[in-house]
């Protein structure tokens, strides 16, 4: 009985040992950066949970090996068979496809949420512009989709279902994707990557014709009545075989769900923009042909760990999410003027729809600073769209009239 406890003893100081000299080495590793992070939140005031939070992603981002480790963990999962990773931070369909969720016993509470929208409906209808909302889909597809026993389910279809049927109450106007989503003629399998909550960029293409074809139909327009900007056969489509790793397979590693492909998708025929960004980090503006102003080269050109952020190929489009970008098309000065106000996964769908507008104005509403309401005031638009997908229903999204 003492040999065992010696023993125990022993495995107990190694470990502390491996883990003290472990840490320290992190520490070491990732100072300047954490020094940096603190500087940075104090010149900003940050209140200290925010500045311990700050630190904290600082120095998950910096861990010595941090891939090794992921990818072992994630290994080690796979081995087991198991459907939820890292207490159901990330769950499996019985597709194998991941997704985000969490236990719930309904749908969250919109109400206050889809008040919010009528308001600023209303305030962008008195300017003389059309508002609508978007609704883009969820990774779970009702009728399609199957979670094994035990796996949850976010309700998060049923929280847009209700947050749509308040809207219609309201009369606010809105187009549901998820309608006709399953008759798009891309396969049901195809739809959403694998390892990624985003819909691939061939459904975000499809978007961008059914959003033309709704706005046809429901406001008598006449965008693209021949069909050429929604024609496929008029873009180069290049696909990258086993290139695309999205954020839920960052989290899990490429051995627990595998690698995506990734299709990059732009214009065969002649384009000409202006994209302006303005935030307090940056200014810059990009000018020349989609590919060259719309669309991010460097995670297709850069020899990037595929576990890294930075290789992230679906922020190829418009740069990513940022506060705040302008765009003017000037192949097409006498297009539509509109305004997103988005979350990410829209993002792909409005570099399509730039083809049929002189001007689009893109505010994320996580990350700009300004009264979104008074902005959009202050222009004359054709269109505003608020786009959020059904779990990203919550309020960080809806920071008006709060």
């Amino acid at each position: 009985m003492n040999t065992f406890f010696k023993v125990r003893s022993i495995a107990t100081i190694i470990f502390l040992m491996v883990l003290f000299t472990f840490s320290a080495f992190n520490i070491s590793y990732s100072g300047k950066e954490v020094l940096s992070e603190i500087k940075n939140s104090a010149d900003k005031k940050l209140s200290l949970k925010e500045t311990i939070t700050a630190v904290d992603g600082k120095v998950n981002d910096r861990i010595i090996k941090k891939g090794m480790f992921i990818e072992t963990y994630g290994y080690m999962q796979k081995l087991m068979d198991k459907n939820d990773f890292s207490s159901f931070s990330v769950v499996k369909d019985t597709e194998g496809k991941m997704h985000y969720s969490y236990f719930a016993n309904g749908p969250k509470v919109v109400k206050e949420l889809s008040k919010r929208v009528f308001k600023f409906s209303d305030e962008v209808q008195k300017n003389g512009s059309n508002f609508v909302y978007l609704m883009t889909p969820d990774k779970y597809i009702q009728g399609v989709t199957q979670f094994p026993k035990g796996i949850p389910y976010s309700y998060s279809n049923e929280t847009a279902n209700e947050f749509l049927n308040e809207l219609k109450e309201n009369s606010v106007s809105y187009i549901d994707f998820r309608d006709n989503i399953l008759n798009s003629g891309i396969q049901k399998d195809q739809l959403f990557f694998n390892t990624d909550h985003h819909w691939r960029t061939e459904t975000a293409f499809w978007a961008f014709g059914e959003l033309t074809d709704q706005l046809n139909k429901k406001y008598n327009m006449h965008l693209d009545e021949n069909h050429y900007y929604r024609d496929i056969n008029n873009y180069n489509t290049i696909v990258y075989p086993n290139s695309f790793l999205g954020s839920m397979g960052r989290k899990t590693g490429k051995l627990y769900g595998g690698i995506d492909d990734f299709t990059l998708i732009y214009p065969k025929f002649k384009t000409n923009y202006r994209y302006y960004t303005d935030s307090k980090k940056e200014k810059f503006e990009l000018n020349g042909r989609f590919e060259e102003s719309l669309m991010l080269a460097y995670p297709f050109n850069a020899d990037i760990d595929l576990l890294n952020a930075e290789s992230d190929k679906y922020f190829t489009y418009l740069l990513g999410n940022r506060p705040f970008v302008k765009i003017n098309n000037f192949e097409n000065p006498k297009g539509l003027k509109v305004a997103f106000i988005k979350d990410s996964l829209i993002v792909p769908t409005i570099a399509f729809f730039s083809s049929l507008c002189s001007q689009i104005d893109i505010i994320d509403p996580r990350y700009y600073e300004g009264d979104i309401v008074e902005y959009v005031k202050l222009q004359k638009y054709d269109f505003v769209f608020l786009s959020v997908y059904p779990q990203n229903l919550t309020d960080e999204f809806f920071p008006f009239f709060r």
